[in-house]
């Protein structure tokens, strides 16, 4: 509603008389609510002030002049002499030095090529260098004597009387004054060596397979390329007839490194196969086992395993006397061919 109409309305309500108080009426409906009235305009922003303007640096101050350098201080009297303090622990040893130079060569010593008496009784030394000296004269005594065990010689002379071999190739020589000298001979030891023992019974007629069931792996040492080069006190490291390795003259703490190769075909697809040496005999017979895996790729398809080692150390008696016998199981029918195995032998 305007100013005016509002101001008009005041005034003819002002001037209506007033009635004398009747009874007060009953209250009457809400009348309905009236509209907003619209925004007003927002009013203009005020111009900004203008910036005020820097005010100049300072110079900077004059540097004063350097003082005078002070007069030196007069020495100070000599102290007296301290006491020697006591000597500290030894430290620790410091590295060795290196290797001196080599000395130069001495000069070449000369041996004596020949001594003998001259027609005029004199000892005559002939060097290796040609160069001759007469030591003096000698009596010479025509006379040949045969000494049995020593007896007869002259005071602090002895005789050999005995030259043998004992077991361990050592020379032994007893001489008449009771001393025994010793004397080691220089022989060569191989501690290596290698085996392959190919075999031919397989070959001409494979093995059948019994459903899981460990079976030998058979191997003679007839084939082709069958090659020995044992180490030095070893003459054999095959049964034939079983096919077992035997370790029997290797000592205790030798070990061997063993690359089989054998080939199986199995009757049926996904046949699974075992690997195994067995190891001792009797009470103390024992096993190395390994699962070599399943054959998937078909049945009557041939399976060659040729490029795997086995270790195997000598650490007992039992070990060392029992047979090691390869063998293989095979979780369904086959056959099995056996080319041979290769040993690398390593003697303690």
């Amino acid at each position: 509603m305007k100013p005016v109409e509002l101001a008009l309305l005041k005034t003819l309500v002002n001037n209506i008389p007033k009635p004398k108080d009747g009874l007060d009426g009953k209250d009457g409906v809400d009348g309905l609510q009236g509209l907003q009235g619209e925004q007003g305009e927002v009013g203009k922003r005020g111009t900004d002030g203008l910036n005020g303007i820097d005010g100049t640096d300072g110079r900077d101050g004059l540097d004063g002049k350097d003082g005078t350098d002070g007069c030196d201080g007069l020495d100070g009297p000599i102290g007296k002499k301290g006491r020697d303090g006591l000597d500290g622990p030894s430290g620790p040893k410091g590295e060795d030095g290196r290797d001196g130079t080599d000395g130069t060569d001495g000069k070449d010593g000369r041996g004596i090529k020949s001594i003998k008496v001259n027609n005029d009784n004199m000892l005559v030394v002939t060097y290796d260098d040609g160069e001759m000296a007469i030591a003096g004269k000698v009596s010479v005594t025509n006379k040949t004597e045969v000494i049995q065990n020593g007896a007869g010689l002259p005071l602090g002379h002895f005789a050999i009387y005995s030259v043998t071999i004992d077991d361990d190739n050592q020379i032994i020589v007893r001489c008449n004054n009771n001393k025994t000298f010793v004397v080691p001979t220089l022989r060569p030891i191989d501690i290596g060596g290698f085996v392959d023992y190919n075999d031919t019974s397989s070959t001409a007629s494979p093995v059948n397979l019994t459903t899981e069931t460990w079976m030998d792996l058979p191997n003679n040492g007839l084939g082709t390329f069958t090659n020995l080069k044992f180490p030095t006190g070893v003459t054999n490291m095959l049964d034939g007839t079983t096919g077992s390795i035997l370790v029997n003259e290797l000592p205790i703490g030798s070990s061997i490194l063993i690359r089989m190769d054998y080939t199986v075909t199995p009757n049926s697809n996904n046949s699974n196969l075992k690997f195994r040496y067995k190891l001792g005999s009797g009470a103390e017979e024992y096993t190395l086992e390994k699962s070599v895996g399943k054959l998937d790729e078909g049945s009557g398809i041939p399976y060659r395993h040729s490029l795997t080692t086995d270790y195997i150390y000598i650490g007992d008696d039992n070990t060392r006397l029992g047979p090691i016998q390869p063998q293989i199981k095979l979780s369904g029918a086959g056959t099995v061919v056996n080319a041979g195995m290769a040993i690398e032998i390593r003697k303690a």
